[in-house]
């Protein structure tokens, strides 16, 4: 009987395997045998590119950002160098603002912009100022309503001041 690295005698176990699974494991126990027991075994490639596997970041960028446009991302938490990315904004037309954070992913050798920050003050509204309310318009907003035409609307919010 088998013994724990204390001396004591270990607990046996059964492990029962169906056949395919045993005929797998016995495949890989013949091809390795076969290798001759001096070789390294069998080596699996790694899952992830790029040694770490990493490749998802969050990082932070300024400015505005078009779509279809490269910005340099610099990645938070990460202080040795390299710690930016050119990343490549296919989704998000992003105004002029302060430092935002965002998510990034890369893929094959390129990195993309997943999610940005979005602030409140970047919202698409125009705000018209009178003596006795404030006014709020939104920019057109797309609804289709068929597959071959878009309806566009505009909502105004008013908000008065009492009398």
């Amino acid at each position: 009987m088998a013994q724990k690295p204390d001396g004591k005698p270990a607990k046996s176990v059964a492990v029962t395997f169906t056949r395919p699974a045993a005929e797998r494991i016995a495949h890989v126990v013949r091809t390795v045998e076969r290798s001759g027991r001096d070789t390294k075994g069998p080596t699996w490639n790694p899952r992830m590119e790029g040694g770490s596997g990493v490749v998802f970041h969050i990082g932070t960028f300024t400015g505005a950002w078009a779509i279809n446009s490269d910005k340099t991302v610099t990645f938070k938490y990460q202080t040795t160098t390299p710690n930016t990315a050119n990343v490549t904004n296919l989704f998000w037309p992003l105004p002029d603002g302060p430092q935002r954070d965002c998510s990034i992913a890369k893929e094959g050798t390129a990195w993309y912009l997943l999610v940005p920050q979005l602030y409140a003050a970047n919202a698409a509204t125009a705000a018209t100022i009178t003596t006795a309310s404030l006014q709020f318009k939104t920019l057109p907003v797309v609804a289709l309503a068929t597959s071959s035409t878009a309806v566009f609307s505009v909502s105004v919010v008013t908000c008065s001041t009492a009398s």
